[in-house]
Parts: C-alpha cells; sequence; structure tokens
C-alpha cells in the first residue's frame, strides 16, 4: 500500500490556518446610527378673513400643500404675522424641549399697608390729640411673587417606527402672551379702606397631544382667535421629517 506524501498535506494545513487567520482579523462592521427626527412648528397670525377658509384648506391631506404654500407667500408679503418657528433636531425615543422665552415675574401676595401719623406737638404737651386718617386707597405691599415664562415652548418625545417612516409623537406646543397688567382693588374689613394691587394678565395657546404622522407630513395642530394683531386667527402648523445620519 502506498503513502501520500506528507509535503502536500502540510501544504493544506498551513494554507488553512493562513486563512482562517485573515478570515478572522476582519475588522466587524459598527452597525448603523439610527436617523434623527426633525421637528419644525409655525406659529403665525393670518387676518380673520383669509384665515377661515385656510384653516379648511389645511384640514384636507390633499389641500394642505397648496394653503401652506400660500400662508408662506403671505408671510413674505407682509399679510401673515409670524409669531414663532421653533425647530428642533432629537433621536427616537428622546424627549427635546426648545424654548424661547420671557420672565415675567409678579407678585401673588400683599400685606395690608401700615400708617404712621405723628401729631406733631411736643410729648409733654398738656393737650390731648385723637389724630384721625381718612383712608381711601393704599397701594399693596408685596410679600410672595412667582415667574411664569412668555413667549413659544414646543415639546416632543417622537418614536421611529420599523418601517423608518412612521413617527408616534407626544407633543406639546405653547405660545403664552402677556396681555396686560391691570389693577386689582381689595376692600379691607370692615370697610375700612382699599388696598390695590397689580395682576397681570396672560392668553394662553397651548396643544397637549399624542399623534402619527408620516416622514415629511405637515398637519394643522390648532386654530386660535387673537387680537395681537386684532381680528386675526394663529395657526400652529407642524412638520415632521426623518433625517439620516451622514
Amino acid at each position: 500500500m502506498k503513502r501520500l506524501p506528507l509535503i502536500p498535506l502540510v501544504f493544506f494545513l498551513t494554507l488553512l490556518a493562513v486563512s482562517g487567520d485573515a478570515f478572522a482579523a476582519e475588522p466587524e462592521h459598527a452597525p448603523t446610527p439610527s436617523p434623527n427626527i426633525r421637528i419644525e412648528l409655525q406659529m403665525v397670525a393670518i387676518p380673520g378673513q383669509i384665515g377661515l377658509p385656510l384653516a379648511a384648506q389645511m384640514k384636507s391631506k390633499d389641500k394642505i400643500e397648496a394653503a401652506n404654500a400660500r400662508i408662506q407667500q403671505m408671510l413674505a408679503k407682509g399679510t401673515a404675522k409670524l409669531i414663532g418657528w421653533p425647530i428642533l433636531t432629537t433621536r427616537s425615543g428622546q424627549r427635546a424641549v426648545i424654548e424661547a422665552v420671557k420672565e415675567i415675574r409678579y407678585a401673588t401676595e400683599y400685606n395690608p399697608p401700615t400708617v404712621s401719623v405723628n401729631p406733631n406737638t411736643p410729648a409733654d404737651a398738656a393737650i390731648k390729640v385723637t389724630p384721625t386718617v381718612d383712608v381711601v386707597t393704599f397701594e399693596g405691599v408685596p410679600s410672595a411673587f412667582e415667574t411664569r415664562n412668555t413667549g413659544v415652548t414646543l415639546e416632543v418625545e417622537p418614536v421611529l417606527e420599523e418601517d423608518g417612516k412612521t413617527i408616534d409623537m407626544n407633543i406639546v406646543p405653547q405660545h403664552v402672551r402677556l396681555k396686560t397688567f391691570h389693577k386689582v382693588t381689595i376692600e379691607g374689613a370692615a370697610r375700612k379702606g382699599k388696598v390695590v394691587v397689580e395682576q397681570p394678565e396672560f392668553d394662553t395657546n397651548k396643544v397637549t397631544t399624542s399623534v402619527t404622522m408620516h416622514s415629511g407630513q405637515r398637519m394643522l395642530m390648532g386654530v386660535y382667535p387673537t387680537d395681537d394683531p386684532p381680528k386675526h386667527l394663529e395657526f400652529f402648523i407642524l412638520k415632521v421629517e426623518v433625517v439620516p445620519v451622514e
């Protein structure tokens, strides 16, 4: 019986070992990062007579893009007023907040005013003086304060579905405006005078909701009457888009 030559067998084992080492040395590919999600919200004030028919068009998926294009033209011409345009980018499942606000500090508690009367007579005078004060109105003395943000805030938490196009969102857009400060009169016990304090009045347009949208889709979130500017409607126009990581 003939034996097989050893050289080819040794060569085969050596080749197998080299090939195995080369295969094991191949670098592993890093996982593809998940895409970002961009959310933008336009807050636009539109004259009421124009805004009403536009609102109806914005609620139609077949007409919303044409209606939005008209709104952008109105903004360019100055017919409509841009209130705010928050834009933020975040990852799926990550809560994000963007805001452009101004803090308004105001008093919430007041102490009653105090009155000090000096009869302007010597201490050793033999006369008796009973001072009287005609209390009509006094300003209250602030003793506690609160702060409220006015301006535009957008809070959102998007979740991208497995298809890479559908986005579920918890979203809270808000616009708070200081309307005015007005005086409030508080009558004292047994009508012993009055205390006048100043209190702010705010206008708030806000939505708290959960929605499902597709990448690139636009949606009308809300329409609010506003008097700044007068006789206008304020639109909340939302758009979401998946942004691949480069």
